[in-house]
Order: C-alpha cells, then structure tokens, then sequence
C-alpha cells in the first residue's frame, strides 16, 4: 500500500524554511476583537499564508486558532488580494507541524475497485 505523498515547497524565495501546502479551517483575531474565518494554505515552524476576509495591515499582531492546539501568536508579514503571510512569533514545533500536516491528507478509499479475490 503506498500512503499519498505530502506537497512541500523547499526554502528560497526569502523563506528560511520549507513550507508544507495544507488546507486547514483556522481563524484569526486581534487580542480584544472579534474573530475572523480564515483558511490556511500553506504552513511552516516560521509561518504560514492564508485566505481571509479582513482588513489587515503589515506589522499587525493576531492569534491565530487551528483544531487541536492553543492559539499561536503571529505577525503580519504581507499581504496581497484576500492572502496573507504571517510569521509566528515563536517558531512552530516540527512535531505540530507534522501533526497538522497530516492531519489535512485523507486516507485512501477502501475497496476502490472492489473486493480483493
């Protein structure tokens, strides 16, 4: 059985690690304010790129929530038509990263094409 691979983009392009494509529902809020939806396309221990509906400003501070862990502190990086990039203010584990790495792959069909014979 062969398991799906995982979409990783190396360093380079002014990033100092690689970042792991994903599709996580997330949301984002000021300390004190309201939150916002947002989805989380692609993510590393420095930072990640969403999709979002908000306002946002370079050098803003959110916090950012994922399904399973506390809130992460973060910093806005950029930001260009609805996506933005962000940088954690403390570097995310390598162990979260892949806990949340993997949690976005699904597991193949059973029985795709039938009964084994």
């Amino acid at each position: 059985m062969h398991k799906g691979q995982l979409a990783v983009l190396p360093a380079g392009e002014g990033r100092r690690t690689e970042r792991r494509i994903v599709n996580l529902a997330a949301s984002l809020r000021e300390p004190g304010a309201a939150v916002a939806d947002a989805e989380v396309r692609n993510l590393s221990t420095d930072g990640f790129m969403a999709e979002i509906d908000m306002a946002l400003e370079e050098g803003q501070h959110l916090f950012l929530k994922l399904p399973g862990i506390e809130a992460l502190a973060c910093k806005v990086a950029w930001v260009d038509d609805g996506k933005a990039g962000f940088e954690f203010t403390s570097p995310l584990h390598q162990a979260t990263l892949d806990q949340l790495s993997t949690a976005t792959r699904k597991a193949p069909p059973r029985n795709h094409f039938g009964p084994r014979r």
